[in-house]
């Protein structure tokens, strides 16, 4: 029966994490106190310290999820019929549809306000992306998709330092008037894929992106 109790416990634990997930990338996080959360979500206060002990733990278990949901998009996405740069496009679109919806001062507040979970995400990322994209890179070379002369663990590294620039561009709203965060984020994955692949992957990007008009 404790199974059973521990067992209803995380699962409700996981629905209150996406709710609260969603509350933040719609509101951001500063502006958003536990009260809030909770009349946004619809449950008492009382509620959410049952499963959270405060607002830090909230927002680093929101991140990990976040993180586990990333991990589970990216094996779909590899096991998936398709190649290399069908699977990589899977990949975008998953993170475009999140950064789409997220306000536009949440990277700041999670970096100003709770520090070690903005340090947590991001290192779990570049580990998540690094290991990524290396194994697409060298799936995409068996293809013919991506040029053979092309390094995947130094192309992995060259790619989360242009994700970083991305981050640090949205959190200071540089394109602000001229590219959302989405759109700079999209811009960028699709500068990385053209300057690794060969012709023959070019004309399958191309094709592929005009054929199902992805990220308009």
């Amino acid at each position: 029966m404790a199974q059973i109790i521990t067992h209803q416990g995380a699962e409700r634990s996981e629905q209150l994490l996406q709710q609260a997930m969603d509350v933040f990338l719609r509101l951001g996080i500063r502006s958003v106190n536990m009260a809030d959360l909770a009349s946004e979500i619809g449950v008492s206060k009382k509620t959410l310290y049952v499963h959270f002990s405060d607002k830090d733990d909230l927002i680093q278990r929101c991140m990990s999820s976040h993180c586990d949901q990333m991990e589970q998009v990216i094996s779909e996405a590899e096991n998936h019929e398709g190649n290399a740069i069908d699977s990589e496009l899977a990949i975008i679109d998953f993170v475009h549809t999140v950064i789409t919806k997220m306000h536009p001062s949440m990277l700041h507040d999670l970096r100003k306000y709770h520090p070690i979970a903005f340090d947590t995400i991001n290192k779990r990322e570049d580990e998540i992306i690094l290991g990524t994209v290396e194994r697409n890179i060298k799936r995409g070379q068996t293809e013919g998709l991506y040029r053979l002369d092309i390094n995947p663990v130094l192309t992995a590294r060259f790619l989360v330092a242009i994700g970083y620039e991305v981050k640090k561009c949205g959190e200071r709203r540089t394109f602000q008037g001229e590219l959302s965060l989405s759109d700079l984020y999209v811009q960028s994955s699709l500068y990385h894929i053209r300057a690794i692949s060969t012709e023959k992957g070019s004309q399958y990007l191309q094709s592929k992106l005009k054929k199902e008009k992805l990220f308009q």
